[in-house]
């Protein structure tokens, strides 16, 4: 019997079962896809999640300090910085790297399907179908790394993520493409936005949110930079997924932890939750070896999980689904109005330069923005509904 099983071989999966086999744990990885890794997503992460989990400089595609905003009009505002501020990394290998490195540290991966976890009052079965047939394996306890739309987080009674929308994204051709595109305009993305992120020589991923028909809404958008000529070919067809907009209302029990997207550790604002996902992993590898080392895997005990990991990121979080629902009231010609607002009269240097901007942490560079008295002031002329949710994300 193992120490610990992780459904998913995802970010947060693969760091949890790298830091229990670094410290003695018998740790088993399950996941269903042919190559560890592979999974819808854009791959940037910012400056501090590389300080902090390092990526081999053969695994960064490119580094970016500057990104341009298009609003529904047209209206460009880029904001840049001198500094590196974001890397596009090879997604896949990088995930992928640190599965390598839990299996140095003994940590054994199978490729298979989970159809069902149980936790028993001494131990945790879970059916899977593999290479050997439908078997059962037993362990101490689970960590549940499976994706958004986990099914053993109902299992489980943890209940699951009703906010959520759809992503879909592509690669493309994209020629003297230097700089990160973000489209916004409900003819584009509706409540969301769209990206067109060059990766590498002539390379892009295009893709955007929306809650529903994001492929439909993808077709059209990539058929607009076409005749725009900013793009030529599509050279992989677009995939989809969904990407959780709140966290699980709990994400632990008895024996259980649940980590990264299946516990809705994402940001709420762009989608991307390789960060948060890799902090969790450390988190819940730390929660367990405590937990063994006291002999209790009680839902009390394992509590500890998330009140670190709400304590490190649910501030964040909160911020950037207040701004998010804010976004989502306002029109398109709000939307202009904002952004020649941010483009002409010193707000992007403010919070630029300001202690509180980050790529990673978005909502200490929200609430600056939107308790600049410039902004500010442009919200209320253009939504007074707007101005409240501001002041509510402001004040909380």
């Amino acid at each position: 019997m193992d120490n610990v099983i992780v459904i998913g071989a995802g970010p947060g999966g693969n760091n949890a079962a790298l830091h229990l086999a670094r410290n003695g744990c018998d740790v088993t990885v399950i996941d269903r896809k042919n190559q560890i890794g592979d999974k819808l997503c854009t791959g940037i992460v910012g400056a501090e999640c590389l300080e902090r989990f390092p990526a081999h400089k053969s695994l960064i595609i490119r580094e970016a300090k500057s990104a341009k905003f298009i609003s529904p009009a047209g209206i460009e505002v880029d904001l840049s910085k001198d500094s590196v501020q974001a890397y596009v990394l090879d997604r896949v290998s990088y995930i992928a790297s640190f599965a390598e490195k839990a299996k140095e540290a003994g940590a054994v991966y199978l490729k298979g399907s989970v159809s069902s976890v149980k936790v028993q009052p001494s131990w945790v079965e879970i059916e899977v179908e593999d290479s050997q047939g439908t078997r059962t394996l037993k362990a101490e306890a689970v960590i549940i790394s499976g994706g958004f739309g986990s099914k053993f987080t109902r299992q489980l009674g943890m209940g699951c993520v009703n906010d959520f929308a759809t992503e879909a994204q592509a690669e493309v051709v994209a020629p003297d493409l230097e700089q990160v595109h973000i489209y916004l305009g409900h003819h584009i993305a509706p409540n969301f936005f769209a990206w067109l992120v060059p990766t590498s020589p002539n390379r892009a991923l295009v893709g955007l949110l929306a809650r529903r028909n994001a492929g439909a809404y993808l077709k059209t958008f990539i058929s607009k930079l076409q005749a725009d000529n900013k793009i030529s070919k599509v050279t992989k067809e677009a995939t989809h997924w969904g990407v959780p907009l709140q966290p699980l209302t709990r994400t632990y029990g008895d024996r259980a932890l649940v980590v990264g997207d299946a516990a809705g550790q994402v940001k709420p604002t762009t989608g991307g939750g390789i960060y948060y996902a890799l902090m969790a992993g450390q988190l819940a590898s730390e929660t367990l070896q405590q937990a063994f080392s006291v002999g209790d895997l009680s839902r009390s005990q394992l509590s500890l999980y998330e009140k670190g990991w709400k304590r490190l990121m649910l501030r964040d979080i909160e911020v950037g689904r207040g701004s998010r629902q804010l976004f989502e009231a306002l029109k398109d010609r709000q939307i202009d109005s904002l952004m020649k607002t941010i483009a002409t009269n010193g707000i992007r240097s403010d919070i630029l330069n300001s202690k509180e901007f980050s790529f990673d942490w978005h909502g200490g560079t929200i609430t600056r923005a939107l308790g600049h008295p410039l902004l500010s002031g442009a919200l209320r002329i253009v939504s007074p509904l707007a101005t409240r949710m501001a002041a509510r994300i402001v004040t909380n």
